[in-house]
């Protein structure tokens, strides 16, 4: 015969374990929406440039409505800002799994400088790029991506530093700036670096850092 929970007593295991598998399941539905919303914007962005996405047509290729992207973000802007963050931390998946298959910092360095660069060589992500840092205020757009930002530099200084830099703050902020700026340069007019402007940036960078280049 079932015996009442005493006032104050937690729930049992098996209580637990239902609740944990109801949120599970719409944790998983609400990842797979957002992960469609994010998805869709990037499209959508991409044909309406250089004019700001709609609402409407965001939801509509995403399949879902708008009180599903209501639920999730609260506007446009935080959106974008999503978007952009979300491709900021995929470059820096990519990024580390670049330079951990490096074995000698000056490669490291390399893999790192080449990853950045890369998204401007591949012209369907350059084009989604531009498309939603150009609806962005541009202290926005720094700040949705800021934290992974950080950790972009963080790699390529744990390589400046194994190279024996004497200066490795300055050396890593030196590279990151420069090839932030090519990477800019490039974006801003539609354009991407050629292989041998790609080798001298590499060059150039690892001259200054004081590591021979074997290109």
């Amino acid at each position: 015969m079932p015996v009442p929970e005493a006032a104050g007593e937690n729930p049992e295991p098996t209580v637990l374990a239902a609740v944990e598998r109801a949120l599970s399941k719409r944790r998983g539905d609400a990842q797979r929406e957002v992960e469609a919303i994010l998805d869709a914007t990037l499209r959508v962005a991409e044909r309406a440039a250089p004019h700001m996405p709609r609402v409407a047509d965001i939801v509509a290729e995403a399949g879902t409505s708008n009180q599903a992207f209501y639920r999730y973000f609260s506007s446009k802007d935080e959106l974008l800002r999503a978007v952009l963050a979300r491709g900021t931390e995929r470059l820096h998946s990519y990024l580390a799994h670049q330079v951990a298959k490096a074995t000698r910092p000056a490669d490291q360095i390399e893999a790192w400088i080449r990853g950045i660069l890369a998204q401007v060589i591949d012209r369907n992500a350059a084009r989604q790029s531009r498309a939603i840092v150009g609806n962005l205020e541009e202290g926005a757009a720094v700040a949705a991506g800021q934290d992974s930002l950080n950790r972009l530099r963080g790699l390529l200084r744990e390589a400046v530093q194994a190279a024996g830099s004497a200066q490795v703050d300055l050396d890593t902020n030196a590279v990151f700036d420069l090839t932030f700026a090519v990477l800019r340069r490039h974006s801003q007019a539609g354009t991407a670096p050629s292989q041998a402007e790609c080798a001298h940036l590499v060059r150039f960078c690892l001259t200054a850092v004081g590591i021979a280049s074997e290109q």
